[in-house]
């Protein structure tokens, strides 16, 4: 990211804290990002979107079930991250705003990288190759691609709203479009 960029989503961070939430870390709200990640792409994977309800909105909930009833097989794979194949996890866009009725809002744009074994066609745009490991001998092979996701979190910090992170934009570029 650019020195401006790493700036200013440091300065927003500083205004939840003062602000928001005292409490509030980076590095914990980035290891909670990274689970919620990994529980929500592999239910997504499994077609199992009635168990995300806690953890999506309901407007992006609508969106998935159309999408997710079109993807190929090999696509629906690709969706799904374990933890530990996270590669490699920054922020995005660190919003603060307030609604017309005075209701205040921190949203904070996520960007994953991931490596998946899905069997992919070789021409899918977007993704790249990282891994063809050959095992035993050289008819064994495993891919792995280097996949990328974008997930944007929001939390009310209006008094009395529940103190949860709800997952508002879920993007998995080439996949699930």
């Amino acid at each position: 990211t650019s020195p401006f960029a790493w700036l200013r989503t440091r300065f927003y961070y500083l205004l939840i804290r003062l602000y928001f939430d005292q409490e509030f870390s980076i590095e914990e709200f980035t290891r909670g990002a990274k689970q919620a990640f990994s529980v929500v792409s592999k239910l997504l994977s499994q077609r199992k979107l009635d168990l995300l309800d806690e953890l999506v909105s309901a407007e992006v909930l609508q969106v998935l079930k159309e999408k997710i009833s079109l993807l190929p097989d090999t696509h629906r794979d690709a969706l799904a991250a374990d933890i530990d194949a996270i590669m490699y996890t920054t922020e995005g866009d660190v919003r603060i705003y307030y609604d017309d009725d005075g209701i205040k809002f921190v949203s904070i744009l996520m960007r994953f990288w991931y490596l998946n074994g899905a069997n992919l066609p070789d021409e899918v745009p977007g993704e790249t190759k990282v891994f063809q490991i050959v095992f035993g001998d050289e008819s064994t092979k495993e891919k792995r691609h280097l996949l990328t996701a974008n997930y944007e979190f929001q939390r009310e910090f209006t008094e009395g709203a529940k103190p949860d992170w709800t997952i508002t934009r879920i993007e998995h570029p080439r996949l699930l479009e």
